[in-house]
């Protein structure tokens, strides 16, 4: 840890993640963490304590950036951020917060407080316009699906809130573990049978990737929507309970081809954004396109007809095990490398 020379901090409603980078701007620490926001500031608090314990190197910088200012516990989004920025200012490090603004970056936050909150994914456009001419950034989460256009070097994104993000269809509130499964779809036909899915939070989309296998076991941090264990039979009985079905052993290869097709309209949405924005902003065919976040190999595979830019080939990380939390944790990766900018 003492090799930390810049550090990259993502602060979510549910999640606080990290990336810390080296004097070369190599990832050599990343961490995942829950962090549920709305359940109280006592569990950022933790957070910001655990940070505080990090052994990094002297005169060492922080870039902050987060979206943990929508949990419901606030009165209003300014409250929420100013409330985070004066736990953040508990930070021992020397820390700066991203903003859209041309400086990029900020030591408070004012008045134009709008310029900071929700920023995390402009971090990852601001990052990768500087590399890339014309790109698609599509990151898959745990609870949304950001889509970042670059054009001639330049985010042409349309909105820069949740609000006017999910108007143009440069956002889903779609992610890969804490969707309910009734926010995909309200029912699905199989074999010319119909099966309505129940809007009561039985289960979510952690249930369906992890029984499809496609649910990284370090990223499945957050809580099962009934508090109940991991396993596939957990996850087969929740969504077993979407579709008003008892689950018996006969009933499983109905229940892993209703999950089945759960995800292929999930993904299909997601790939047809793809062309839509690609067609929008009068991007070329082959513009490539960089999947990120911890459903970004999912992506990867079942995405069809794009030219696909490996996240793998971009980032410089110690060992494989920091490559793959940075490629799945872009905005901390992001901010930590913007922040390093400042002094190179």
């Amino acid at each position: 840890m003492s090799n930390v020379k810049y550090l990259g901090i993502d602060i979510g409603g549910a999640h606080f993640k990290l990336v810390g980078l080296d004097e070369k701007n190599s990832v050599c620490f990343a961490e995942y963490r829950k962090c549920y926001v709305w359940e109280g500031l006592q569990n950022l608090r933790k957070e910001i304590d655990y940070t505080n314990s990090l052994k990094l190197q002297k005169n060492s910088f922080c870039g902050i950036t987060m979206t943990a200012e929508l949990c419901d516990n606030f009165k209003s989004k300014k409250q929420g951020a100013i409330e985070i920025f004066k736990l953040c200012k508990k930070i021992k490090h020397n820390c700066l917060f991203y903003t859209k603004e041309k400086k990029e970056f900020s030591k408070k936050i004012g008045k134009n407080y709008k310029n900071f909150i929700s920023m995390n994914w402009h971090s990852v456009g601001k990052y990768f316009s500087r590399q890339f001419k014309d790109l698609i950034i599509v990151d898959f989460g745990s609870t949304t699906t950001d889509f970042v256009c670059i054009k001639n070097f330049k985010i042409v994104n349309k909105g820069f809130d949740d609000f006017t993000r999910l108007s143009n269809r440069e956002m889903f509130y779609s992610g890969v573990t804490r969707t309910p499964i009734f926010g995909l779809q309200h029912e699905i036909f199989l074999n010319k049978k119909k099966y309505s899915i129940v809007p009561e939070f039985f289960s979510n989309t952690s249930d369906i990737y992890r029984i499809n296998n496609f649910l990284e076991k370090d990223f499945d941090i957050d809580d099962e929507a009934n508090n109940g264990k991991k396993g596939n039979h957990e996850s087969l009985l929740r969504i077993s309970r979407s579709f008003c079905i008892d689950f018996e052993i006969n009933k499983k290869k109905l229940i892993f081809d209703l999950s089945k097709i759960l995800i292929y309209n999930q993904i299909k949405k997601i790939n047809s954004n793809i062309f839509y924005l690609q067609k929008k902003h009068k991007l070329k065919k082959n513009t490539p396109v960089l999947f990120t976040g911890i459903g970004s190999k999912i992506l990867e595979k079942k995405i069809k007809g794009v030219s696909i830019l490996k996240i793998d080939n971009l980032v410089k990380a110690k060992n494989l095990k920091l490559l793959k939390f940075s490629a799945h944790h872009m905005p901390a990766f992001c901010v930590a490398q913007l922040v390093s900018s400042l002094n190179n």
